[in-house]
């Protein structure tokens, strides 16, 4: 599905459009992202050439949608594109549920996870995004749909977050839960303190939540989520299968601490992560080292030093301020605040998720990303209006924001 994705996205780019390269401007705030890459990059010149490129096109993921979301901001009108992410997670949300019980059964409808475990159903985190949408719009009174098909539409999307049965779905939809009501308490500090919380937690060795090997229940996984990410040195076999993520991320922090200078700041593309043991990774396939990190922010650190970090942080902590003092605000109209929950909502969703599975880098998260560009663009264009006119800009979401 990545071609077919990458595809998608490089036709929406290149298609010509009047105002291309007034909007093209706007990525200029996200090439920022690019400047570690092609540091890291000569950094790592003497490395295999296959995984240099590997490593490159990870990193152009997020600037190829973000980009792609910019430019559909200019073809899709706001009415449109909301209720097509909403189409979207019903589309997945049915997918999801009739592959489960055509191969599971009806008991699928009672275990989400099993069916999920044993057909390793994967897609994308339509459902969360979806129901977002769906409830932002009726926080600003932004009518999409009648009374009974927001009502369906809001079932059948937070009935696909549950049969996807996805820690990280899960984790998206607590983001935008929580961002529907932090307004309210209007304390900037609120979401970057529960992120920084939620990462401490992770970091420590929390045994008190170790999962019961015997079984394979979604809650289960959930309070295991802790000690499967708990970083240190493991030794024995059973430590190093149930706590993987936290001692892949330990063997990488170690090669780091033990790099130069150079190593420190530009990191370099094309590097491996020495596992010091071998491990089944792949289907009948043993690693030792590895390529590609599940934890997305070691990954930019060995690739890109702590220019990628800085990149990264400065980038989206930007981003998430400028918007949630529009969002938190009254004074501002409906759709920009509508367009600065959304584009806080998907930050925050993926630097958590990106601490899990890649997210920046991970095609699986392009709708989070595109979602990104398009608020990205209206947000910004619908504020310079307000603050020009001195009055408020309310688009009908039938029109062109941009």
């Amino acid at each position: 599905m990545q071609a077919i994705v990458i595809g998608v996205s490089a036709i929406v780019i290149a298609m010509p459009l009047k105002r291309h390269v007034a909007a093209l401007k706007l990525i200029r705030l996200f090439a920022i992202l690019i400047i570690p890459v092609v540091l890291g990059l000569f950094a790592g010149f003497s490395n295999n050439n296959y995984l240099i490129l590997k490593d490159f096109y990870y990193f152009l993921l997020p600037v190829i949608f973000i980009l792609a979301g910019i430019l559909l901001a200019c073809r899709l009108e706001i009415g449109v594109f909301l209720k097509t992410l909403i189409y979207a997670g019903v589309l997945t949300s049915l997918l999801v549920t009739s592959i489960s019980v055509y191969y599971m059964g009806m008991g699928s409808l009672s275990d989400p996870y099993s069916a999920h475990y044993a057909i390793g159903i994967v897609g994308t985190p339509g459902p969360p995004i979806a129901l977002a949408a769906l409830l932002l719009t009726r926080k600003f009174n932004i009518k999409l749909f009648s009374k009974f098909y927001f009502n369906l539409f809001v079932a059948i999307n937070a009935f696909g977050i549950y049969m996807c049965a996805s820690r990280t779905y899960l984790i998206i939809t607590l983001c935008f839960v929580m961002l529907l009501v932090a307004d309210k308490l209007k304390r900037q500090w609120v979401l970057p303190v529960s992120f920084i919380v939620i990462v401490l937690i992770s970091l420590l060795p929390l045994d008190i939540f170790r999962p019961n090997q015997s079984s394979t229940s979604f809650i289960d996984k959930i309070l295991g989520s802790f000690n499967e990410l708990s970083i240190g040195n493991y030794s024995t076999e059973e430590d190093i299968n149930t706590k993987y993520r936290g001692y892949e991320s330990f063997m990488a922090l170690n090669q780091y601490m033990e790099g130069d200078t150079k190593d420190w700041i530009f990191g370099g593309l094309g590097k491996l992560v020495d596992l010091k043991t071998f491990l089944r990774l792949g289907e009948d396939t043993d690693y030792e080292f590895i390529p590609v990190l599940h934890n997305g922010w070691l990954y930019l650190l060995i690739k890109t030093g702590v220019m990628g970090i800085v990149a990264y942080l400065f980038v989206f902590a930007r981003l998430t301020v400028t918007n949630w003092r529009k969002y938190a605000s009254a004074d501002y109209p409906p759709a920009i605040r509508l367009f600065a929950a959304l584009t806080v909502g998907c930050i925050f969703s993926l630097f958590l998720t990106n601490y899990i599975i890649t997210a920046f880098f991970n095609v699986e998260m392009s709708i989070l990303m595109v979602t990104l560009g398009y608020s990205y663009l209206n947000f910004n264009y619908l504020l310079s209006l307000n603050e020009s006119a001195g009055e408020p800009a309310e688009p009908s979401v039938n029109q062109f924001a941009y």
